[in-house]
């Protein structure tokens, strides 16, 4: 972006630090307001604290959803609440939803080797990050814990990234809304396994909602863990061994494979809008490398570090 004049600087400076800050504040709340009602559900039901049950209920995410969704009411104007929902000027067919499907398992295929790659590094310093994989790839066993994965979690997250971050920074520029919607979504996770996964997918999940509109976001994030995720799931685990580990084999790699075709096939139309909408050096200094940036994403870091295990 060209700045017209040292006003024009200052608006896009506030406008990011903004995002930052509440970024932070919803994580932080969202937070506080589960781990409080979960609290409150032990001492309703002290039986939770046997296996994984806590892992399991749903229902104090409700609250947190509730509580997440008023900062974001609160901290955005009526201008950019009413851009949350605004259609996209391409049409959605399914082609195309499939054609990203496939790259959203392609950043899964990318996920797991990743994992794999940090767990044997962080294993040479006698550290593991196996309960960080766990709570990543656990499924839904409750109901409560269903219906806010696959429908609450996508609704308010789509919200949240896809529709006050990205359309708080979109006036700024295209590259600087995706790329800062996807960072604040993969921080949000707070979880070192997870987040890189959330980043690519949180890429994705931009642009969709930039083409065809936040419905098919959401649409698309809700499929992919009610399907992709629980669904997908559920059958694996019904099934014998050798067949579940068959059925990983052709959707991962398989549907890796196909996301990688996607990109290719599309390689010139992403060329080009890289070179048209690519961050210039000033750009990347004010939405990456502001001090409410550097501070939030210092502390999600050391966080997530803090919460390796010994091995």
């Amino acid at each position: 972006m060209r700045f017209v004049g040292v006003f024009e600087r200052e608006e896009y400076e506030r406008s990011v630090k903004k995002v930052w800050l509440v970024g932070a504040v919803y994580t932080l709340v969202f937070q506080l307001v589960a781990t409080i009602a979960v609290f409150v559900e032990i001492t309703r039901h002290p039986s939770l604290l046997e296996g994984d049950k806590l892992d399991q209920i749903g229902s104090p995410y409700f609250i947190a959803v509730a509580a997440g969704l008023f900062v974001i009411y609160a901290a955005s104007s009526p201008k950019v609440r009413h851009s949350f929902f605004q259609d996209g000027q391409n049409k959605m067919n399914w082609q195309i939803f499939l054609s990203l499907v496939a790259l959203m398992l392609l950043a899964q295929l990318l996920f797991t080797l990743y994992s794999d790659g940090l767990e044997s590094l962080l294993n040479q310093f006698g550290l593991t990050a196996m309960d960080e994989l766990d709570s990543a790839s656990a499924g839904s066993q409750t109901w409560s814990m269903l219906l806010y994965s696959t429908i609450l979690a996508p609704l308010t997250e789509e919200i949240v990234f896809r529709g006050f971050v990205l359309r708080s920074i979109q006036p700024y520029g295209l590259s600087a809304a995706v790329l800062l919607s996807a960072s604040l979504f993969g921080l949000y996770h707070l979880n070192i396994m997870q987040t890189p996964f959330a980043f690519a997918i949180g890429l994705i999940l931009a642009i969709v909602a930039l083409r065809f509109g936040i419905k098919w976001s959401i649409t698309l994030h809700s499929f992919n863990n009610l399907v992709l995720g629980d669904g997908f799931g559920y059958l694996v685990d019904t099934v014998p061994k050798s067949m579940g580990s068959l059925l990983n084999i052709f959707l991962f790699i398989g549907g890796g494979l196909a996301g990688l075709w996607v990109l290719w096939q599309n390689r010139r139309k992403i060329k080009t809008w890289y070179e048209r909408h690519h961050l210039r050096r000033h750009e990347i200094k004010i939405v990456f490398f502001n001090w409410t940036g550097l501070v939030i994403t210092a502390i999600s870091i050391l966080l997530m570090v803090g919460s390796l295990s010994s091995k």
